[in-house]
């Protein structure tokens, strides 16, 4: 079964999108910052990591830098945010995020964002 991760300190917003995943067959670990997401990707070994950019103790972008450095740096990460300026779009791919999905967004839409990026992993 595929295996995703969310990091997401929205605690709703991760609850649903966690659910309407689950119920789409998948196998969804969750975390609340990116302190916690690094630890569940040692635990899990995640097929593919969503995870948000603004959050407490580490955000988005500490996370990938972090990320970059273990044997997993090769798992897609794909960014949610409300950050709308061109240069956070630019740093996220800078550091390796596969795709950068602005909330709010409709669950269908990450789903096929996800998909894409599972296909081509």
């Amino acid at each position: 079964m595929t295996k995703i991760l969310i990091i997401e300190d929205e605690i709703k917003l991760r609850e649903t999108v966690s659910e309407l995943l689950s119920l789409s067959g998948y196998e969804v670990y969750e975390a609340n910052d990116g302190l916690e997401g690094l630890e569940k990707v040692n635990q899990t070994n995640p097929d593919l990591i969503i995870c948000d950019v603004m959050m407490t103790k580490l955000d988005g972008y500490g996370f990938m830098e972090q990320l970059k450095k273990t044997k997993y740096s090769d798992i897609p990460v794909l960014f949610l945010t409300a950050k709308t300026e061109v240069s956070d779009l630019e740093r996220g791919i800078a550091l390796g995020a596969k795709a950068y999905v602005l909330k709010p967004f409709s669950f269908q839409e990450l789903k096929l964002i996800i998909e894409h990026h599972l296909q081509y992993k």
